[in-house]
């Protein structure tokens, strides 16, 4: 199974000028847990998850304040067992999927989960 297979293609991004409250209320409101951030030309410049916000509830913070300004990403037609392997090493819970070098889906550690659980 290729990471494309289980990748989620609607990928909610946000600005890095994006306040706190209004990243709560996006991710409470897609049931998520965390969102890459992307520049003005779409440009993926790091991930923030709702572990990054605790203990930063000030309006006037954003997301630029608290992201991680880096993230780990793998071509569509990487096998998920190498997605899961590297997730694990790096302790993380989101990788971001690529398509010739641009964003084109995510990958939670629950959607491996799914993966595995439901794999034939």
């Amino acid at each position: 199974m290729l990471a494309r297979d289980i990748m989620r293609k609607r990928v909610l991004t946000v600005r890095p000028e994006t306040t706190l409250p209004e990243l709560i209320k996006q991710l409470s409101e897609r049931g998520i847990s965390g969102a890459p951030v992307v520049g003005p030309q779409g440009d993926l410049i790091g991930i923030v998850s709702q572990t990054d916000v605790v203990g930063h509830q000030h309006a006037d913070a954003t997301v630029a304040s608290v992201m991680t300004p880096w993230t780990v990403s793998f071509e569509e037609d990487t096998d998920i067992k190498e997605v899961a392997r590297q997730m694990l090493a790096k302790k993380i819970h989101r990788v971001i999927i690529t398509r010739d070098g641009r964003m084109c889906g995510i990958i939670t550690s629950m959607d491996l989960l799914r993966a595995f659980v439901h794999r034939p």
